[in-house]
């Protein structure tokens, strides 16, 4: 065997050999490139979900938020046209002038606070009427729409028959009634 045909045959065999482990070097690369893309792809998945997943939390707080805005709103309405139905109440009361048959009747009803040198009030509008039945009783004017407020000799009980005080206290008793035949409720409508 000649030197040259020694040479070719090592120079083919490092070839092989050579071709064998670029061949190997391929396959785990390819093997390293498709571990990566798989894990690539599982994570590209996984932030997808999380997004998804942090989208729909969101959507779900803006609209619990939007909704409690929405109810905040109407409540607020609805508050606004209690006020106003208390307010024209009111002004419906202060306006009455056939209300001596009711004076008469409170001051008779608690005639045991005053007859014993107890003090009445009354409004203005209303001291004609009241000054003659409670005679030295009466104890001057007090702003308010109407009624009569009741002092005992002693200044120790107050009794509180102003138009303001007997609606606020009528007010408070029926309040939910009045908001829950203007606004049913879903309860109620089931």
């Amino acid at each position: 065997m000649s030197l040259d045909t020694f040479v070719q045959v090592i120079l083919d065999k490092g070839k092989t050999e050579a071709g064998e482990i670029l061949a190997q070097a391929r396959a785990e690369a390819e093997r390293m490139l498709s571990e990566i893309r798989a894990e690539g792809d599982q994570m590209l998945r996984e932030a997808s979900q999380r997004g998804e997943e942090a989208a729909q939390r969101k959507k779900v707080q803006d609209l619990a938020r939007a909704e409690l805005e929405a109810r905040k709103s109407v409540l607020t309405a609805q508050k606004e046209a209690l006020d106003e139905v208390y307010q024209r109440a009111l002004a419906r009361l202060s306006s009455l002038r056939e209300n001596a048959d009711f004076l008469r009747a409170l001051l008779k009803a608690n005639e045991e606070d005053w007859k014993a040198g107890g003090r009445v009030y009354c409004n203005a509008n209303d001291q004609a009427l009241v000054k003659p039945l409670a005679g030295r009783s009466f104890a001057g004017t007090i702003e308010c729409a109407g009624g009569i407020l009741i002092e005992n000799a002693d200044g120790t009980r107050r009794v509180d028959l102003r138009y303001e005080s007997i609606l606020r206290d009528v007010w408070n008793d029926s309040v939910r009634e009045v908001a829950e035949i203007l606004w049913p409720s879903r309860v109620s409508k089931a």
